[in-house]
Formats: C-alpha cells, sequence, structure tokens
C-alpha cells in the first residue's frame, strides 16, 4: 500500500510481490531507479537474526513493524521471541531515523523503549489507543465506500476506503503515518485508496459461476497464522448479506512448531462468535478447531481438498458466500484459482 500510494504522488519503486528474504531484498534492492525518490522494502524472516541480516544490507532511514502475532513461530518459543527478533530492525535504522510502531499491538511499548533508546523518532498509529501520532477518529459508511476521519500529527484529514477491514485499516494509518513525514497529506487526493486491489489470495472477492448458478469467493489461501485467520474472519462477518449464507473452508495453518495444537484450539472461538453459517476443514491440526466448534457451525472434514468442488456444488446456494483460508503449503491456491478460472 505504502510503495502503490507513494508511487502515484512521486517516484517510488517497491518490493515485487513478497520479496522479503535473502534473495528478495537483494533483487528488490537492485531494481531501485537511480531518479527514485523512494524505494520501498518489505522484510520477513521465520528465525533469529533474519531481519537484522537484511537491514543491514537495507540501512533503511524509517521503518515499520505492523504487529507482533504467531506466525512463522516454530523457530521461537515464545511471542516475547518473536518480538525480539522484528526488533532487529531497529539497531539498522540510520541514525536520526524513524521506528513507525502499531499503538494498539501488546509489544508497543517494548519497541517504543528501544527505538527511543537508539535515538530514533518513535511515531505510532491505531484505533484504540488514545496517544498516537495517527489515529481513527470516526468511520461511517457513504454509499459504495467509507469515508474515515484520520488524525494525523493533531491534524484531521478525511481519506476514503473501499471497506471496514480492519486489516485494510490498519494499513491505512500506517501509510498516512509514513507519507506525511516527507509529503503534504493535504495534497493528496481523498480517493488515493480507493481503487487499490487486494493481492491475490489475500481476501479478494470473485463472482464465479458454478454450473447453474453463482457464489462469491473470498480468496484468503495466500497464507494463514493465527492473525490473519483471527482477522479474516472478523472481515468476513462484515460482508453484509441478506439471504445469503456464508461459508468457510480452513486448511492448517503451518510453521507455528509446538504453538500448533494450541493456536488450532483457540480459533474456535473466534468461529462460534461469528456469523458463519458452516464450517469445513482439511489437515491435520484444523481438526482441532473442527472440534472446539458448536454443533451448529460443524459441517464436515474435508479428506481431500478437491472435495471443496463438491460441497460448492451440493451445499452452497445461488449467491452465497464460501471463504478459502489456509497456509500456503496447504495447496489451496491451486483450488481457488481453479475456481476462478470457472
Amino acid at each position: 500500500m505504502i510503495g502503490s500510494v507513494l508511487n502515484k504522488i512521486s517516484k517510488t519503486t517497491y518490493s515485487p510481490k513478497s520479496f522479503n528474504n535473502k534473495f528478495g531484498v537483494p533483487l528488490s534492492l537492485f531494481n531501485i531507479k537511480q531518479r527514485d525518490d523512494y524505494g520501498v522494502l518489505e522484510v520477513g524472516m521465520d528465525k533469529k537474526g533474519e531481519i537484522d541480516y537484511l537491514t543491514k544490507i537495507i540501512k533503511p532511514d524509517l521503518g515499520i513493524i505492523t504487529n507482533i502475532s504467531y506466525a512463522h513461530s516454530k523457530n521461537f518459543p515464545n511471542i516475547k521471541g518473536i518480538s525480539d527478533a522484528k526488533a532487529e530492525m531497529i539497531s539498522n535504522i540510520n541514525r536520526n531515523g524513524v521506528i513507525i510502531l502499531n499503538g494498539d499491538d501488546d509489544f508497543f511499548n517494548y519497541h517504543k523503549k528501544i527505538g527511543l533508546n537508539k535515538n530514533l523518532r518513535v511515531l505510532s498509529f491505531g484505533v484504540k489507543n488514545k496517544t498516537l501520532s495517527t489515529k481513527l477518529i470516526k468511520i461511517k459508511k457513504v454509499k459504495n465506500k467509507f469515508e474515515l476521519l484520520i488524525r494525523v500529527e493533531n491534524k484531521n484529514y478525511i481519506f476514503y476506503s473501499i471497506n471496514n477491514n480492519k486489516s485494510n485499516i490498519y494499513n491505512i494509518l500506517a501509510t498516512l503515518t509514513s507519507i506525511n513525514l516527507f509529503e503534504d497529506l493535504s495534497k493528496m487526493d481523498k480517493n488515493i485508496f480507493l481503487n487499490l486491489k487486494s493481492p491475490e489470495g489475500r481476501g479478494d472477492i470473485s463472482k464465479i459461476k458454478i454450473k447453474d448458478k453463482y457464489i462469491y469467493l473470498v480468496d484468503e489461501s495466500y497464507n494463514s497464522n493465527p492473525l490473519s485467520l483471527k482477522t479474516a474472519i472478523e472481515n468476513f462477518d462484515k460482508i453484509f448479506t441478506k439471504k445469503s449464507k456464508k461459508y468457510i473452508v480452513l486448511g492448517d495453518m503451518l510453521e507455528l512448531g509446538k504453538h500448533s495444537m494450541k493456536q488450532h484450539k483457540l480459533i474456535s472461538k473466534s468461529l462460534n462468535k461469528s456469523n458463519i453459517h458452516k464450517v469445513y476443514v482439511h489437515g491435520k491440526f484444523i481438526k482441532e478447531t473442527f472440534k472446539g466448534l458448536n454443533k451448529n457451525k460443524k459441517a464436515k472434514i474435508l479428506n481431500r481438498k478437491s472435495e471443496i468442488i463438491d460441497l460448492i456444488n451440493k451445499d452452497l446456494n445461488n449467491k452465497d458466500y464460501l471463504m478459502i483460508k489456509g497456509s500456503n503449503a496447504t495447496g489451496f491456491h491451486k483450488i481457488t484459482n481453479i475456481l476462478k478460472q470457472g
């Protein structure tokens, strides 16, 4: 989002797809052009030391930590270890640089202290915390879009969003916090966030035809971890339907290591509170989620991924919604691609 928005108002190159590892980051750096005003780079990790290594190469002027969750937690004893691994970025930000943090995250104060000790300027964004650099003040539905009243460094701005999804709102807040350091937000188009499409497999919605009926496919097959799955369920909940029903097919959240059983069990709570009609699962660990579901939510444990096609034919009615979500290695994206191609 930051790269896309900056590119509309200035010369910017940003990481293609998820070029965020020891191969992707150098490739992204090589792609930055001499005449560019900005380079926006994604940095990922699944073990200690990776972010330190990559940010030493980048030497960033500004860093953002979006959140701390159990993603890629197999190589960490606890979530504090994940927090420390992401904090490695802070040590490698250039002198007089900036670290931007999610003010609603549990590790905000911990990372803020590290940033201040490194003599960095610490900025924050969020919804819940009152004392933030950037804060969502109000949101309201206006026809087919959402009007966001956002306060950035004590100045109010209005921007429009295509949805009110939690992840999208937080991304907008983080983007504005960053851009405000270099550009005049008052000169930006209020609709600049409207035509930003969700990347494939990260919540994009397609209307697809299966035999004699249409269904709405919510594709979340790019990846899955406890935070992204919980957020996806919340976002799915917000989709307003009159007579249509919502169904969900879930695969395993992988790379959680010893945290797998517990984290899969916890997801049941979010599903039970949701307005999702029925839940289908396929995989080893996701069966733990299925066990914890209320009886009225339980649909079926699928033995094969191909059964997703069968359940659409048999169980879904015209104009129903189906979300498919699982870690990339589950292969769910192959099914969603087939469905999108008709």
